[in-house]
């Protein structure tokens, strides 16, 4: 009997070395994709400079600018919050077997959705009009995303080219409405109205002020209790089926008394419901203790700290979305469909409904990150006429760095954070164009979507793999 077949394997297979090796398998490729394209920025900056010195005062200045300065790293996070809803969106698409190129008119849409809704409702608190907002956000995303949706279901028409079409639909669109009909009427200005102050994006450093209304606090603590039940229910606190019958059954099939059948049968119904109880139990918590606490002690005391709560809204949508993939049927429909539509189709499973249920929430997602710039960010809290810097392209390497996982992207968005960040330190520091963080993030992009070139440069032998939905699939596909 060989050691694969062996008890002692068995366990072996399962230790955490094989789990080790699968993380360093999955990091290896884009981790080596950043280093070889920074390297490549470093030759460049030689080439363009002439001075060795000159790579490592932009490096240098690059480093200071996302991580060590004044709000250098709270800056890094406020950059990464959209890249992250973004990039969410896109790997949901491509789940779906569906390229979301159109993100980036689904981040105006839903931040002009945003806009309306924020100040054509006055009067109501936070616990109503910031939910409201980010709903209309949502909203305006996932209709967008939803049009060609129906289109490549119903006609064939591929995705790529109708988003990309949707996108200068929506940024001439919502030049007119800001500039017409939603325009501000005082000011020279060419903005939205301000949103109502109850549905802004709380900064951390503002938390303890707001939380000396009993409504605010309300508002805080539902939504963290409902961030709680939200992790609880992707760890997996729902609990197995227990056995429907009056006596359950041992793991070897013998069974036990009847006694032991209803403890089961109430252990199960209450791990059902842990989920609900942990959300219940934080936001009761919350709600008593943090006005109190936060007034004793808050760590966010820079009042010019633009860091705000749409990193957890980030974090959460990270969560969820990798539950709702990985976790629930409406997940795996939606990745079978991107895997083998002919597979899913013979399964009966929807094509039609489940292509425009991925194309609606990835753009649902690339709205709310459109909201969170126009009532997180934006200085005047309004919707001005030029304020996106290519967020939704940028985000496509984010996808792709991070492997189309959640928490992948969370890194990914960080670090692509970090650079856009730094890279009006690392001009100042050096005289480098901070454009130069585009050829590197290109670089990246070109690298992770094609591993067979970083193989071929490291000698890297490539290993077999399962596998996968493709990014986008043939014309009328």
């Amino acid at each position: 009997m060989t050691d694969s077949a062996s008890p002692k394997g068995a366990v072996a297979g399962r230790g955490w070395f094989p789990l080790l090796q699968r993380v360093v398998d999955l990091l290896s490729m884009p981790a080596l994709a950043l280093l070889t394209a920074f390297v490549l920025g470093a030759v460049v900056i030689l080439i363009t400079s002439g001075r060795l010195e000159t790579v490592g005062e932009a490096y240098w200045g690059l480093l200071r600018g996302a991580f060590i300065k004044q709000r250098g790293f709270s800056e890094s996070l406020v950059a990464a919050i959209p890249y992250v809803l973004l990039s969410l969106g896109l790997a949901l698409g491509f789940k779906t077997g569906l390229f979301n190129i159109g993100v980036e008119g689904q981040f105006y849409m839903g931040a002009l959705a945003a806009a309306w809704a924020g100040q054509a409702i006055q009067g109501v608190p936070a616990l109503v009009h910031l939910p409201v907002v980010l709903l209309a956000g949502a909203a305006g995303g996932a209709i967008w995303a939803g049009i060609p949706g129906y289109l490549k279901a119903k006609t064939g028409a591929h995705e790529v080219i109708s988003t990309m079409m949707m996108n200068y639909i929506a940024f001439r669109l919502t030049e007119f409405i800001i500039s017409g009909p939603l325009r501000a009427p005082s000011g020279s200005t060419i903005q939205t109205p301000r949103i109502s102050p109850a549905a802004e994006l709380w900064a951390l450093w503002d938390i303890p002020n707001r939380l000396t209304a009993p409504l605010n606090a309300l508002t805080l603590s539902l939504a963290l209790g409902f961030g709680a039940w939200l992790i609880a229910r992707a760890a997996g606190a729902g609990g197995q089926h227990a056995p429907d019958g009056a006596s359950a059954h041992t793991g070897i099939g013998v069974p036990v008394s009847p006694f032991a059948g209803l403890i089961a049968r109430i252990t199960h119904h209450a791990s059902r419901h842990l989920a609900l109880v942990v959300g219940l139990g934080v936001a009761l918590v919350s709600f008593v203790a943090l006005p109190p606490l936060t007034r004793l002690w808050w760590p966010f005391t820079d009042e010019y700290d633009r860091l705000h709560l749409g990193l957890l809204l980030a974090i959460l949508a990270a969560v969820g979305v990798w539950w709702l993939l990985w976790k629930t049927t409406i997940g795996f429909e939606l990745r079978t469909v991107g895997a083998n539509p002919n597979a899913a189709r013979y399964a009966g499973v929807s094509i039609t409904r489940n292509i425009v249920l991925g194309m609606a929430l990835s753009g649902a997602l690339a709205g709310l990150a459109g909201t969170v710039e126009v009532i997180g960010v934006s200085i005047c809290r309004c919707l001005p006429l030029f304020f996106s810097s290519g967020y939704g392209f940028d985000s496509i390497a984010i996808a792709l760095l991070g492997r189309n996982n959640p928490f992948g992207i969370l890194a990914s968005a960080f670090l692509f954070g970090a650079m856009r960040n730094g890279a009006d330190l690392m001009e100042l520091n050096s005289g480098v164009s901070k454009y130069i963080i585009s050829l590197i993030q290109a670089l990246v992009l070109l690298f992770v979507a094609a591993p067979a070139v970083v193989r071929w440069m490291y000698r890297i032998k490539a290993a077999p793999r399962a596998a996968e939905a493709p990014l986008t699939r043939g014309w009328g596909g």
